[in-house]
């Protein structure tokens, strides 16, 4: 940063410790309801399903921190500095964790071990087919490669234009593909392909000051994201129209996009901002949130697939302890593996 000393915002720091529980959460309780819907009672299956589709603020919760932080002019970042220290690294974690879950299959499926393992992964690589999870990292690559566009256009935006690219995203890349998915047709388009983009720049919209939300607006927000997707979640269960679903499912989603500016404006803070040595805890957690989300996948699955345990015959204690422990291994490992100073550079 060109000798400038380097500052810690608590609020990201909070924001990236609970969007990683939240996935957390978000992936056992779907990966349990999708392994076990066979066994669990119709109540048990709606209740798991409502906090999935309730945490799915989690993953732009992340696009919006990193808008924040990269799209401030007053962040110096060369194109080479953006491919070293961001595009790199996470093709880097992509490629290898890519490799690491194909060998992972293997060993648990008692599959044989070859050459044809490396021929293997990089298909699995390029064809984005490795475990579900890893789209996050698709997504990062695609939005890093545009960063320096993207900064030039934050830079050189005040609020009003801010607030009116803001708003054209919000009804194309959310509103108008609700509609499609409700077999509304619409014709009109923006040269944007993805509603990552629209977080990307209401997280630095909000941090600026140049997209106005208080506490108070944000809560409400929240809570009117909060309440439109209780309200798909009732139309799909009582219709079964599963366009319903996929709005549920779609990041894309209004109730989404609310809840994520809801709690993103709440936490963030762009005042209080410490020196690095302080809140080490806090610091320290954060550190670690990549980590988790690339390897907590590896225990939940070995749990609930392979050991076969199942959360719902014990109760919901069960799943508190589950969420537990995989986020405090996958936390630890990568801990413990961020002293390596090559991995340290994935991580």
């Amino acid at each position: 940063m060109s000798g400038e000393k380097r500052r810690w915002n608590s609020g990201a720091s909070r924001l990236r410790i609970l969007g990683s529980i939240a996935i957390v959460v978000l992936h056992t309780m779907s990966s349990a309801e999708i392994i076990y819907r066979d066994r669990i009672s119709l109540q048990e299956g709606r209740v798991s399903l409502m906090l999935v589709y309730g945490l799915m603020w989690a993953v732009p919760v992340f696009v919006m921190v990193s808008g924040a932080l990269l799209l401030d002019p007053a962040r110096e970042l060369s194109l080479g500095r953006i491919f070293r220290s961001y595009v790199l690294r996470i093709f880097l974690a992509l490629a290898v964790f890519v490799f690491i879950f194909r060998i992972f299959d293997m060993i648990m499926d008692g599959e044989q071990f070859g050459l044809s393992v490396f021929a293997d992964a990089l298909k699995r690589l390029v064809t984005g087919s490795s475990w579900s999870h890893m789209w996050y990292l698709y997504m990062l690559l695609g939005l890093y490669l545009l960063l320096p566009a993207y900064r030039m256009v934050a830079a050189g935006c005040d609020g009003r234009m801010f607030r009116y690219l803001t708003l054209v995203c919000f009804i194309f890349l959310s509103l108008m593909p609700m509609l499609e998915l409700a077999g509304i047709h619409v014709e009109f388009h923006i040269q944007l392909s993805i509603v990552y983009t629209l977080y990307f720049f209401m997280g630095y919209g909000i941090a600026s000051g140049k997209l106005a939300v208080s506490r108070m607006l944000a809560s409400i927000l929240f809570m009117a994201g909060t309440v439109i997707i209780f309200l798909f979640l009732l139309a799909w269960w009582r219709t079964g129209n599963t366009a319903f679903k996929e709005m549920l499912s779609s990041y894309a989603s209004p109730g989404v996009v609310l809840q994520s500016v809801g709690i993103f404006a709440f936490l963030w803070k762009t005042e209080g901002e410490r020196d690095e040595g302080e809140h080490r805890m806090l610091r320290f957690a954060d550190s670690t949130t990549f980590g988790i989300y690339l390897i907590h996948m590896i225990p939940l699955r070995l749990v609930l697939r392979y050991m076969k345990f199942d959360p719902y015959d014990k109760g919901a204690y069960s799943f508190v302890l589950l969420i537990l422990a995989v986020t405090v291994v996958s936390g630890l490992l990568t801990a413990l593996l961020r002293r390596i100073p090559a991995v340290r550079k994935v991580l």
